[in-house]
């Protein structure tokens, strides 16, 4: 195994560990023996535990930084009818798609490094930003659009989270029949104003 396939190796088998416990868990002698290497391996490649905690975090919110923008690609339309039902659409399939990711940021574990909280909070204030600049875009003279977005991202991230924590109940049908109950479809109020 190369250098690079052994580094995620222990990086995929941290993130089972995180992702079902928690980052204690995670202890440099059980990752190394559920990846089948020797600890020091772990520290020739990391550092330290939180340096393997930090790789971990950055590899994740990296993924999850691409398959949101894959998941938003198509959807700047804002005057289409369904604009945050295709946005949440699109999140949600990658959710799906990548749920353990998805859960890292959503529920961030017990023990979690503050780094895995600054990644959040710029993962956050990006789609925020995203959403403010969308919802302008089909209502210029919308009142409070920081405020709005907020409210919009906080709705999704409430709806992902279900989705996430009650797959079986949390259908992306019964999903998207909420968000569109909220009526907060910025392409519907746009056209009706």
């Amino acid at each position: 195994m190369t250098g690079e396939a052994r580094r995620e190796q222990i990086l995929d088998v941290t993130h089972t560990i995180v992702d079902s416990e928690s980052f204690h868990a995670a202890t440099p002698n059980r990752v190394a023996e559920q990846a089948g290497v020797n600890r020091s391996l772990i520290y020739q490649q990391f550092g330290s535990p939180a340096g393997l905690f930090v790789a971990l975090i950055d590899r994740e919110a990296s993924r999850a930084a691409a398959q949101f923008a894959n998941a938003i690609t198509g959807t700047e339309n804002p005057e289409a009818e369904d604009f945050l039902a295709r946005v949440f659409d699109g999140v949600l399939r990658a959710a799906d798609g990548h749920p353990a990711t998805w859960r890292l940021f959503l529920f961030p574990p017990q023990g979690a490094p503050p780094e895995l909280h600054e990644r959040l909070a710029r993962a956050e204030a990006a789609v925020r930003g995203f959403l403010t600049r969308e919802l302008l875009r089909s209502m210029p003279d919308l009142a409070d659009p920081d405020y709005t977005a907020r409210i919009v991202a906080a709705v999704g991230r409430e709806l992902l989270q279900l989705r996430l924590s009650d797959p079986e109940g949390a259908t992306p049908e019964r999903l998207q029949a909420i968000l569109g109950s909220l009526k907060l479809n910025a392409g519907n109020r746009s056209r009706k104003q």
